[in-house]
Formats: C-alpha cells, sequence, structure tokens
C-alpha cells in the first residue's frame, strides 16, 4: 500500500511539474523587484528554488484560482528539491545497495525538511499563475545531502 502511495505521488507530482513547466515563462528573474536566481544554496542550513504553478482554468474566483496555482507551485518546488536532493528517484535509496540503514534515514530525514520547507515569496500574472521561492531550512541541510550519496 506504502509503494502504490508512493508511486502515485511520484506520478502526480510529475504530472504537476510538466503541466507547469510548459509555460511560456522562464523561472527565474524578477520578484516583485527582487533579482534572484532559478536554485541555490543561502547557506549550510538553507537552499532557495524557484517554481510556478499553473492556475485552474476552471476556477472563476480570483483567490480560488490564485490559490490552486500557488499549490501547485509548491508541489512542483517539493519534486524539484527532491529530484535535485536525490537524483532521478522519488524515494530514499540511498544505502540500499549495501542495506545501510543510515542512508535510508538520512534520506527520509532530509524528505521531511523538503516537505516541511515554505514560501519565501509568491507573485501572481495576469492570468493568476504563481511564482514562488521556496525554502527549505535545516541545521546542517547542506552536509546531510552530500552525505547520503544519492548523485
Amino acid at each position: 500500500m506504502k509503494k502504490l502511495f508512493l508511486i502515485g505521488l511520484a506520478l502526480s507530482m510529475g504530472a504537476v511539474f510538466t503541466l507547469t513547466s510548459c509555460g511560456e515563462k522562464k523561472l527565474g528573474g524578477t520578484v516583485e523587484g527582487e533579482t534572484y536566481t532559478t536554485e541555490k544554496w543561502v547557506d549550510e542550513n538553507t537552499y532557495q528554488i524557484a517554481a510556478s504553478g499553473v492556475s485552474n482554468s476552471k476556477l472563476s474566483n480570483k483567490i480560488q484560482r490564485r490559490e490552486s496555482a500557488k499549490r501547485a507551485a509548491i508541489l512542483n518546488a517539493q519534486y524539484q528539491v527532491l529530484e535535485k536532493f536525490k537524483g532521478s528517484t522519488i524515494e530514499g535509496a540511498a544505502g540500499m545497495s549495501d542495506f545501510e540503514s543510515t542512508g535510508i534515514a538520512i534520506a527520509q530525514e532530509v524528505s521531511g525538511y523538503v516537505k516541511g520547507g515554505s514560501v519565501k515569496k509568491a507573485t501572481y500574472d495576469e492570468e493568476d499563475n504563481c511564482e514562488i521561492i521556496y525554502e527549505v531550512k535545516a541545521k546542517g541541510l547542506k552536509k546531510k545531502v552530500e552525505a547520503a550519496s544519492w548523485k
């Protein structure tokens, strides 16, 4: 059951990523007058990434359209960070080749940090699509990501 859930989650995140990455706009650039890069390590504890989400065209209420776009952008950001930290696998495979539980524990810990990240900034275009700066923070995050040897 857990495996089926994880596969479903991976497919849905992939679909969100695909739908939101096909827009005309390029990620990165300017959010409310501030220039930023698409992704970066702010420091040893903080990682930031830019992501976008498309509003649901079936919704007519502006607030609902913006909220749906923001949720899509957050899912997109989480998916991208997991891909960046873990490589092409969605669920932690670190340590599986030699069955070391340490690598798996680090992978699960970092996955929790990614899902617990926060939106630092959000902007919307005239079609209520959303672009966010998503931030993942944890003490020693960069070292934990490197220690997991996902790449």
